[in-house]
């Protein structure tokens, strides 16, 4: 999960870059830039960009991505896992969804087709082989 975390990190750095360049953006992210409680795009650090990366991606904040992505958070309860895994563009693919793990596992092995088994908020995507590869996943990494 090092990875997802390496990858939300770049996108918030690139995020500030192009919030401190752009000033169209400042216009089409007002609503977003008040919520982090920000008077001017002076103001704007890498920490409020963590934070509208994380909430795009689904999470609550960047502190629950991070918790999430690292793996620290114990799944005692039902998860929310965010939209990591599932990025805008991927509704094209007809998965299989599952509202629970034990479900998305039962589902996983008794195909005999290859299958990935994504998390998606609190529910699971199992994905084929064409959805791993668009999205430039490692299907090594996949492997349960």
């Amino acid at each position: 999960m090092e990875l997802a975390l390496n990858e939300v990190k770049i996108q918030a750095k690139k995020l500030l870059k192009v919030l401190k360049v752009e000033s169209d953006l400042q216009r089409i992210m007002p609503r977003t830039l008040n919520k982090l409680a920000l008077t001017s795009l002076a103001e704007l650090k890498l920490k409020h960009c963590l934070t509208i990366v994380s909430q795009q991606l689904g999470f609550d904040n960047w502190h629950h991505a991070q918790c999430v992505l690292s793996g620290r958070k114990k799944a005692s309860a039902p998860l929310n896992t965010g939209t990591f895994f599932y990025p805008k563009g991927s509704g094209a693919f007809i998965n299989e969804w599952c509202a629970n793990y034990p479900e998305a596992k039962s589902t996983l092995i008794n195909k005999s087709k290859s299958k990935y088994l994504l998390p998606y908020k609190n529910q699971f995507i199992v994905v084929t082989k064409d959805y791993i590869s668009l999205f430039k996943l490692d299907e090594n990494l996949m492997r349960i």
